[in-house]
């Protein structure tokens, strides 16, 4: 009896675990999905004052994000469209795998795909309601795709497992390892985007080697402060000076943001072609400062028929996201003075 009282704790002491670590991943889970571009505590205030604003859109089209994704892998962006596509399914496949092992009522496939989806499903949904990204019908079946996989591990686990108390053992020892592996990743590769880290001053140089002074150097202006505010934004003659940049959000930080410039390409008669290279971005920095405005432009329509601008902060700002940036170069940098968000609604 004394033995069966100490494997009872034992087991109790495990489950326990195992029940830690399901907590962890779902709020991990939360952070990456829901506010992998905004902290909780900013989101929270502006819920209370009833001001939502930001990015949103969707997507109703089974496949359609996924081929995407999946050109991009064949033309030259193999990690951008590996990381949104593998990344989908992985991130829900331990969900997949806890659920069964924690709850013997859900050892069921359907029951555990449901599950799944219902999931999935409220988190795009407070996505595009609560204006923190974009809802995707190609995310859910990613995701369902990954409960899949979880539960598959999960029966493995009962074949080749006698007693729960080594399946508990298994997945704590696994999800240790699963922790670390998944630490270093968001170090290294979404480090910019959690604000784990800042981005390396040599990535913000364009492809041709040249940095923003390239760009800027025939105009000679006054000097900016110490912090990155200027006392004057003119020309030492006392003309208004001012620059222009657009381009997508490739990553940023509290200071600066990097995007791929977009180039113009005149095609005769008036007309122009915007483009963006993904295969060899243009990338440049722009400096953001205390004074810098943010607007957004949302539009409605393929034609422009239907567009309304209002104000937002810093924090609308996404990776991915199309902006218009106009500012002003000092000292071989660009500061924006305003930033004009496009959400486009249409598609």
């Amino acid at each position: 009896m004394w033995w069966n009282m100490k494997n009872g704790r034992k087991n109790k002491f495990l489950i326990s675990c195992c029940h830690i670590i399901f907590i962890i991943y779902f709020m991990f889970l939360i952070k990456i999905i829901l506010f992998k571009y905004r902290g909780f505590f900013p989101f929270f205030n502006n819920l209370m004052k009833g001001e939502l604003s930001g990015f949103h859109s969707y997507n109703i089209i089974p496949f359609q994000s996924i081929w995407e994704f999946a050109k991009l892998m064949f033309n030259g962006n193999f990690s951008r469209g590996f990381n949104n596509i593998v990344g989908n399914v992985f991130v829900f496949a331990p969900f997949g795998y806890f659920l069964p092992l924690l709850y013997k009522k859900c050892r069921k496939w359907k029951t555990v795909v449901l599950a799944g989806f219902c999931v999935s499903l409220f988190f795009e949904a407070c996505q595009y309601f609560l204006y923190l990204g974009s809802a995707d019908v190609d995310d859910v079946i990613l995701n369902l795709l990954g409960v899949v996989l979880g539960f598959l591990f999960f029966k493995v686990m009962i074949t080749i497992t006698e007693k729960e108390t080594e399946r508990y053992i298994v997945t704590i020892i696994l999800s240790i390892i699963g922790f670390i592996v998944a630490g270093y990743l968001a170090v290294d590769y979404f480090g910019i985007m959690f604000g784990i880290r800042h981005q390396a001053a040599q990535s913000y140089l364009s492809d041709s080697g040249n940095d923003l002074q390239s760009d800027f150097s025939d105009n000679e202006l006054v000097e900016v402060s110490s912090d990155g505010n200027s006392d004057e934004e003119q020309l030492k003659d006392g003309s208004d000076v001012e620059y222009e940049l657009c381009g997508h959000i490739m990553a940023l930080d509290d200071s600066s943001i990097t995007i791929n410039k977009s180039q113009i390409e005149d095609l005769g008669d008036g007309g122009t072609v915007e483009t963006i290279n993904i295969d060899n971005p243009d990338l440049q920095t722009v400096y953001i400062t205390e004074t810098t405005k943010y607007t957004q432009k949302d539009i409605y329509d393929v034609n422009g028929d239907k567009v309304e601008t209002l104000e937002t902060v810093k924090e609308d700002l996404e990776i991915d996201q199309y902006i218009n940036i106009k500012g002003y170069q000092s000292d071989n940098k660009f500061y924006a003075t305003e930033i004009e968000i496009y959400n486009f609604l249409f598609r």
